[in-house]
C-alpha cells in the first residue's frame, strides 16, 4: 500500500507541521524540566502518530505503543504502560511511551483507565506521549498534567504536494487537477488522500477526475459555529448537516457560544429563536413527532445566523458548561464511591454504614495531623482527601510528608463500627458479698500459681 510505502522516514518528510515538530523535539531534549507527558491533539491524518514514530526512530528511542484496538483498562495500563514508564531497556536505551487515541479511553472495556493513566503520568521516568482527535474528550485531570500541542488540519496545497511526490516516484502521470481534487476532498487528512490515490490506481492515468468520489467527513463543530456567526445567512444550516451532534446537543453548543458573538438586541433576538427551537425539540420528544426536529434545527442554525452581526473576528468557542457539570458530578460520585469502599474495607462494613463515618472524618480533617493519620490508615489519595476537605487538603498532604520522615511516630487508628458500639453493655456494680467472693477466689488462684520451693516438698 502507498501509505506504508511512503511513510515518512525522517523529519523533513513530515508535511505541514514543521514548527510543531521542533516544539516536540525541544520537549524531548529537556524532558524532566517541565510536564512529563505530552498531549498531541488534532484532526485525523494531520500527522500526530506519524510524528511520534519518526521522532523515536530518529532519536534512537524504543517505542512502546498502545493503540485504540487494545484493551486499556486499569489492569492493562498498569501492567504494560506502568511497567514501561518506570523501567529501562536491556541495554539502557531510552523509551517513549505512545498512547494513541487517548480520547477513546472510556466505557466498560477501559474501566479505571483514566485514573490509572493519571497515576502513571505523575510517576513516570520516561516520556509519555498521548494523541487525540478531540481535545475535549480527554479528561481534564489528564490535560492538566500534559504539555499541549495542537496539530492543525493540513492545507490542500500541502496534501497536493505530497501526492505529487508520490506519483512522480511511482512513475505514473496524473493530471494536477485530479490530484488537487483528491487533496481538497480529503479535508486535510493526508492518510485518507493517499489511500484514495492508491484505491483508484491506474484509472487515474487518463486524468478522469470524475472517478474521484466525494469523501464522507465529519464536520468540526467549531468550524460550523464559526460559519454560523460570520456568514449571516440562512444557508448556514447546511454546514451543520455533517456535524455529528444530535439537535439537543447542538442547541446547547449554540446557546453556550451565542453570548460571545452577539450583543444587545442581536443577542436578544438570537436567544428568542433558541428558546423557540427548544420548545420544538421538547414537543418532538414528548409526542414522538420527530418531524419537528427540522424546524428546531433551522431556527437554531440559520435563524441565529441572520439574527445578528458579530464584531469579533475571533470567537473563543467552548463546549457547553452543562457537559462539564455532568462530567464533574459523575466524577464526584465515583470518588465518593471509592472513599466509601476504602472505609468499608478497613472497618468491615457496608457502604451505607461507611457513609455515616464521613462527617466524623471530615471533622477530624480540621486538624491536619489527624487528617494525615486517617488518610494513611484508609490509604486515601490526594483527590479523595480533597473531596472530603477541599480547604485543608494541602495542609494534610504536608502533614503526611512529615509523617513519612518520622515513621516511628505513626499512630494506629481504629474505628469501631457503629453497630458494634451499640452492643457494648456496662456491668452492674458488684455487691459486697460478690466482691468478697471475688477476692477469696483471686487469693486461691494466686496461691496455686506461686512457684513451689524446696521447703514445699
Amino acid at each position: 500500500m502507498l501509505v506504508e510505502k511512503y511513510f515518512p522516514k525522517n523529519f523533513s518528510e513530515i508535511k505541514g507541521q514543521q514548527a510543531l515538530v521542533k516544539d516536540i523535539l525541544a520537549w524531548i531534549n529537556t524532558w524532566g524540566t517541565e510536564k512529563k507527558a505530552l498531549l498531541i491533539y488534532g484532526p485525523p491524518g494531520s500527522g500526530k502518530t506519524t510524528t511520534v514514530k519518526v521522532l523515536s526512530k530518529e532519536l534512537g528511542y524504543d517505542l512502546i505503543e498502545l493503540n485504540a484496538s487494545d484493551k486499556r483498562d486499569q489492569t492493562v495500563l498498569n501492567r504494560i504502560v506502568g511497567n514501561a514508564s518506570t523501567s529501562k531497556t536491556l541495554f539502557g536505551y531510552k523509551k517513549i511511551i505512545l498512547l494513541d487515541e487517548a480520547d477513546n479511553i472510556h466505557g466498560k472495556e477501559d474501566f479505571g483507565g483514566s485514573k490509572a493513566l493519571l497515576e502513571i503520568i505523575k510517576n513516570t521516568q520516561n516520556p509519555i506521549i498521548l494523541t487525540a482527535n478531540s481535545y475535549w474528550e480527554v479528561s481534564q485531570s489528564i490535560r492538566d498534567n500534559c504539555k499541549l500541542v495542537q496539530f492543525k488540519r493540513l492545507q490542500s496545497r500541502t496534501v497536493f504536494a505530497r501526492l505529487k511526490e508520490i506519483v512522480v516516484a511511482e512513475g505514473i502521470h496524473v493530471e494536477d487537477e485530479t490530484l488537487m481534487r483528491i487533496a481538497e476532498q480529503s479535508t486535510g487528512d493526508m492518510r485518507a488522500a493517499i489511500n484514495d490515490l492508491d484505491s483508484l490506481g491506474n484509472k487515474l492515468v487518463k486524468g478522469d477526475e470524475k472517478l474521484v468520489g466525494s469523501r464522507d467527513t465529519e464536520a468540526s463543530i467549531f468550524e460550523a459555529l464559526s460559519k454560523l456567526y460570520m456568514s449571516n445567512s440562512i444557508d448556514v444550516r447546511k454546514d451543520f448537516f455533517d456535524v455529528d451532534k444530535k439537535p439537543d446537543e447542538l442547541l446547547l453548543w449554540i446557546d453556550e457560544n451565542t453570548p460571545k458573538a452577539y450583543k444587545g438586541k442581536d443577542l436578544l433576538e438570537a436567544m428568542r429563536l433558541l428558546s423557540t427551537s427548544d420548545i420544538y425539540l421538547k414537543r418532538a420528544f414528548n409526542t414522538r413527532n420527530y418531524s419537528m426536529w427540522k424546524y428546531a434545527s433551522d431556527l437554531m442554525t440559520g435563524g441565529v445566523s441572520v439574527a445578528g452581526v458579530t464584531d469579533s473576528r475571533y470567537i473563543p468557542f467552548s463546549p457547553p458548561k452543562y457537559f462539564q457539570v455532568l462530567g464533574s458530578s459523575k466524577k464526584a460520585r465515583e470518588t465518593k464511591k471509592i472513599i466509601l469502599d476504602k472505609i468499608g474495607k478497613k472497618c468491615h462494613c457496608s457502604r451505607k454504614v461507611a457513609r455515616t463515618y464521613l462527617p466524623m472524618i471530615s471533622a477530624l480533617f480540621l486538624n491536619p495531623k489527624k487528617g494525615a493519620l486517617i488518610s494513611n490508615f484508609f490509604e486515601f489519595d490526594m483527590e479523595e482527601i480533597k473531596f472530603i476537605d477541599d480547604k485543608n487538603y494541602r495542609k494534610i498532604e504536608l502533614a503526611r510528608e512529615e509523617l513519612l520522615k518520622q515513621p516511628e511516630k505513626k499512630e494506629k487508628i481504629e474505628l469501631v463500627p457503629i453497630e458494634n458500639q451499640k452492643k457494648v453493655e456496662f456491668k452492674k456494680e458488684a455487691t459486697g458479698k460478690e466482691l468478697s467472693k471475688e477476692t477469696e477466689k483471686q487469693k486461691e488462684d494466686k496461691q496455686k500459681n506461686q512457684q513451689k520451693t524446696l521447703f514445699d516438698f
